[in-house]
């Protein structure tokens, strides 16, 4: 039977595998790091064992980084937020300054400058200090 793949070197399978861990902190889905970890086994796995083809090396690391991730990226991912964590320039109820921003008033709030809608019957001028009620939609609805 003639080889499709020729033998992968063991150096090239570890690198190989460093390189899938250093993306794998990148994206943080605990996919890649398990076909990382594949990688690395079977990488020293080839100073040990005479592999065949190069095609038996990829197998082995399919199904080996398949098995750890079906096996342990549950357990992994029991560690993440399932929640999303607020930004702090989203949270209302506080001051904010209406100002003078190109032509036109905005409110800033937090550092940052803000379209907005008055929910009060009270005018509102340049200068004028406004409680925040509610962001929606990149405007900070108000009320004096």
């Amino acid at each position: 039977m003639e080889n499709i793949l020729p033998v992968i070197p063991a150096w090239i399978m570890l690198t190989i595998g460093v390189v899938l861990l250093g993306l794998e902190l990148l994206s943080a889905t605990f996919v890649i790091l398990f076909f990382g970890m594949a990688f690395i086994v079977i990488g020293f796995s080839g100073f040990a064992l005479d592999w065949q083809a190069g095609e038996y090396q990829v197998l082995a690391v399919s199904i080996l980084g398949g098995i750890m991730t079906y096996t342990l990226r549950g357990y992994f991912m029991k560690g993440m937020s399932k929640e999303d964590l607020p930004l702090e320039t989203m949270q209302v109820g506080e001051l904010g300054t209406i100002v003078n921003h190109g032509g036109e008033q905005r409110l800033l709030y937090k550092g940052t400058t803000w379209a907005f809608k008055n929910t009060s019957e009270n005018v509102i001028s340049i200068g004028d200090e406004v409680m925040v009620v509610e962001l929606k939609n990149n405007v900070a609805l108000v009320s004096k």
